[in-house]
């Protein structure tokens, strides 16, 4: 992955937050919809967590996606919790695979260098899930994406496990928060799954485009709450 210009600064998650339900309370509230959509209900909950490997939490020769080392903490605290309620955990991991007729990427390529292509390809040690991650090989679930949404993959490994978990409501966190999470956030709500980002367990290259992620989310596809709040949700159950 090469360099980005925003550097290693860090996206004041908490502040942007508080400031867009300023911001947009009355909003939502002339929608006559509350700001909390949908009460998590263990029975059909997954914590989807997307593309935290290896190529994105510390990639070779590169800088990892700015403030990604401050979500990991949160994300292992929820998922540590869920498996305590019965959320099954979901990694989804991005990886592109060679076949006879070439490589499996669609138009990734046109936006990305041909190293980091080939980097996050055929499922290599760049694909794996960090190690630094809460991450339980018999207890969890694993599946594959060769698109930005894990909705749209070829297969549609994403779709059928939900399917096969029984599971309609997703709690998501990983990264870019506005490429893949908001890929995958955006296709779930359209397929009619309810949508729960955690603001603070997702990160993105700027501050601005963090920003719209959660603008997006908040108005049009899901909630946007804090892991703390997730927390406090899941504790009093």
């Amino acid at each position: 992955m090469k360099k980005n210009q925003a550097g290693n600064k860090n996206i004041q998650s908490a502040r942007i937050l508080e400031k867009l339900r300023k911001d947009l309370s009355s909003v939502i509230t002339g929608w006559e919809r509350p700001e909390g959509l949908f009460a998590i209900d263990p029975s059909r909950a997954a914590f989807v967590v997307i593309d935290m490997q290896r190529f994105t939490c510390d990639p070779a020769g590169g800088t990892s996606i700015p403030g990604v080392s401050n979500i990991i903490g949160r994300i292992n605290m929820l998922a540590d919790r869920c498996r305590e309620v019965n959320i099954p955990v979901i990694w989804i991991r991005q990886s592109f695979m060679t076949e006879a007729g070439g490589i499996d990427t669609g138009l990734y390529p046109a936006f990305h260098t041909r190293e980091q292509t080939k980097t996050i390809s055929d499922r290599g040690k760049a694909t794996e899930v960090f190690p630094g991650m809460h991450f339980d090989p018999l207890a969890d679930h694993v599946v594959f994406k060769n698109r930005y949404s894990a909705f749209l993959s070829d297969p549609p490994e994403f779709k059928e496990k939900l399917d096969s978990l029984k599971r309609t409501q997703l709690i998501i966190a990983g990264v870019a928060a506005n490429v893949c999470v908001e890929s995958t956030a955006r296709d779930a709500m359209q397929l009619g799954y309810e949508v729960v980002l955690v603001a603070d367990g997702t990160t993105t290259i700027s501050e601005a485009l963090f920003e719209n992620t959660l603008r997006n989310i908040m108005m049009f596809f899901g909630d946007v709450r804090t892991a703390q709040e997730i927390m406090d949700a899941l504790v009093s159950l």
